[in-house]
């Protein structure tokens, strides 16, 4: 009885011995197989895109609205005495700056603004007429001559040609002549006084770079507006 009682033990030891000699283990053990219809959703899964970033919009800019004296034009609304009635915390913290009154007044255009374009010379006018050759389509254009006294950087022709590529106005940190034939051009100009003599033509300076005139810095594509009552400029466009 005893030698019966241990077959079952010997062929269950054999069955053990055979197993893991033929038979290796596989991942295929571990995990179930995926179901159809869950495996043909992992292959139809997409990777997500990288986020796409647009930069042909415009940041969003600030106005300062303020009721104007006149409504006969928008040049009439932007009174500089108003703006600066209406916007005192504005010229407090440096985004409205008013320019010493120490600009004479020529042209027809009592009034003009527009985005300022800059530019640096010191009794060179060379760049001065580049960029009255270029469309002004309504811009100001803003000349740091050093203040000099000793000759003028625009005449005559310039002030002609600034109105005929469609230039709102010159301001010059420095001298013009040729006054009367200025003063037929309509455009707005105000310079510091009048020098018959005319600049050099050697071609320094620099254009679209920060200036300092009047006792303030203006910088390209800052907004200028000017009346009989002085200059102003706006870090932004201002409306009415």
């Amino acid at each position: 009885m005893a030698q019966k009682s241990r077959v079952p033990d010997i062929i269950f030891g054999s069955l053990c011995s055979l197993t893991k000699k033929y038979i290796q283990p596989s991942s295929s053990f571990l995990l179930p197989p995926l179901q159809p219809n869950r495996a043909s959703s992992l292959q139809t899964l997409k990777k997500p895109q990288p986020r796409q970033l647009h930069h042909n919009k415009p940041p969003s800019l600030t106005y300062y609205s303020f009721s104007s004296r006149s409504s006969s034009s928008k040049m009439a609304g932007l009174a500089t005495a108003e703006i600066c009635d209406t916007n005192a915390a504005h010229i407090t913290s440096g985004d409205l700056r008013v320019l010493h009154p120490v600009f004479q007044v020529y042209g027809q255009a009592r009034s003009f603004s527009g985005p300022i374009v800059t530019v640096k010379v010191f009794e060179d006018n060379v760049l001065v007429r580049a960029m009255l050759e270029t469309k002004g389509e309504g811009r100001v254009l803003v000349i740091d001559g050093g203040g000099s006294m000793r000759c003028a950087l625009v005449g005559g022709n310039l002030g002609q040609l600034a109105q005929s590529n469609g230039w709102a106005g010159i301001v010059v940190n420095g001298c013009i002549r040729d006054v009367d034939e200025i003063n037929a051009c309509d455009i707005g100009v105000r310079a510091l006084s009048s020098h018959p003599l005319k600049s050099s033509k050697k071609g320094t300076g620099d254009k679209h770079v920060p200036i300092y005139v009047g006792g303030a810095f203006i910088r390209d594509g800052e907004w200028l507006y000017a009346d009989s009552d002085g200059i102003i400029v706006s870090k932004f466009e201002l409306s009415v």
